[in-house]
């Protein structure tokens, strides 16, 4: 059988509408071909959203066939794991807490004419049925305890006696997950090890398998000078802590009395908090629906509780030429290794959303060369803070 997904992403753009968020926006998404067990089909994804690789290639392999009529699917990049189950006959339930996962499955699933998935895009677990999939296939998370999560979560979706297929890499804990499927499972095994990926089946128990329950944390801060209540929810970057990268950029930014802010990718909300504190008219965004709700409550913790946050895929909520400054903090990561797709789509969003003039700030650590790309939208560059780890770009348009 042909395993492994082919061809790299970009190769093409195309203009979708959106089909889960009714922001009535059209967006780009990336397009390839990938190549799975049954042959080849297109998929699209937004920026940020891991293609392809070998990961699948080992689930795909351990789980030989989509022998189940009900499916459950979640974990980073499912959707070439999806497409493949529908396209097997399997009605297909996915969840996931990211928007551009969401909408990218979405999507695929529409350019190639399949049926359409039940497709949760949020926080919490609401208004998904226990115990009603025949299998499940799972791409593991980064982190451990976002792993026990999913892990549990699936065991919650599976029918007893129904078959869990899991995939991580070596790099990424996949070891421990094996030690924490079988707590959850009673028995799991490793069938698969290919290019640095483990893939593993076990099998619902009888007992009692519950969703699992979101851990939320509170913390006291200290924020540009001011104590602050952070509070965040698992899957949150700096879930209890003020990020190096933020206070960077908390302390390089000039942002005026009644500015239009934009925090791009908000995290837990600490750089939009800094900016109301200094008096600007701020809205918010992230990509994942854990981070606004971390964002929601951080901001009325602190006495601001009516502020606009999306969840949305980079700035897709704002109006071209409408923003005096953007701040953003963009990733640099997809597990271990650097990608950064994710920065130069918030690079093109802030240049987007900006009128004439207007600002952009934006945090990178020191060996990252950002430089160009804003070099390249922008009219004007200069870094207005840096220390040995971190460079605070201000950029105007």
């Amino acid at each position: 059988m042909g395993l492994i997904p082919t061809l790299r992403f970009p190769e093409s753009e195309v203009s979708l509408r959106y089909a889960v968020y009714g922001t009535g926006k059209a967006m780009k998404l990336l397009s390839a071909t990938a190549l799975l067990p049954d042959g080849p089909i297109a998929i699209l994804r937004l920026p940020g959203v891991p293609e392809p690789g070998a990961g699948h290639a080992a689930l795909f392999a351990a789980a030989r066939e989509v022998a189940a009529n009900r499916v459950f699917i979640a974990g980073p990049g499912a959707t070439a794991t999806a497409l493949w189950a529908v396209r097997a006959g399997a009605a297909v339930t996915s969840w996931t807490e990211n928007a551009a996962e969401g909408q990218s499955l979405v999507a695929s699933f529409a350019h190639n004419r399949l049926p359409a998935a039940q497709c949760l895009v949020q926080a919490d677990f609401a208004g998904l049925e226990s115990a009603t999939c025949d299998a499940a296939f799972l791409h593991l998370p980064r982190g451990k305890e976002l792993q026990d999560e999913a892990l549990r979560l699936a065991a919650a979706m599976l029918r007893p006696g129904g078959r869990l297929v899991f995939v991580g890499a070596t790099h990424e804990g996949v070891k421990s997950a094996l030690q924490q499927a079988r707590a959850v499972f009673g028995q799991a095994g490793i069938v698969v090890r290919k290019s640095g990926f483990h893939a593993g089946l076990a099998q619902r128990p009888d007992d009692d398998c519950p969703l699992p329950i979101i851990q939320r944390t509170e913390r006291t801060i200290g924020v540009d000078g001011i104590s602050t209540q952070l509070v965040s929810f698992a899957g949150t970057f700096a879930t209890d802590r003020l990020d190096d990268g933020a206070a960077a950029l908390i302390a390089g930014m000039q942002i005026p009395a009644s500015a239009n802010v934009l925090d791009l990718g908000c995290g837990t909300g600490l750089v939009g908090l800094a900016a109301l504190r200094r008096g600007a008219n701020v809205t918010l965004t992230d990509v994942s629906a854990r981070a606004v709700r971390s964002a929601q409550e951080t901001l009325a913790a602190n006495g601001y509780p009516n502020i606009p946050i999306a969840h949305a895929c980079g700035a897709a909520t704002s109006e071209t030429g409408t923003v005096d400054i953007v701040v953003a903090n963009p990733p640099f990561h997809q597990g271990h290794g650097l990608h950064f797709e994710a920065a130069q789509f918030f690079i093109e969003e802030a240049a987007r959303v900006l009128k004439a003039g207007g600002r952009l700030y934006l945090v990178a650590n020191a060996f990252l060369g950002y430089e160009t790309w804003l070099r390249g939208r922008f009219t004007k560059v200069r870094q207005v803070w840096n220390d040995r780890r971190f460079r605070v770009w201000e950029a105007t348009k």
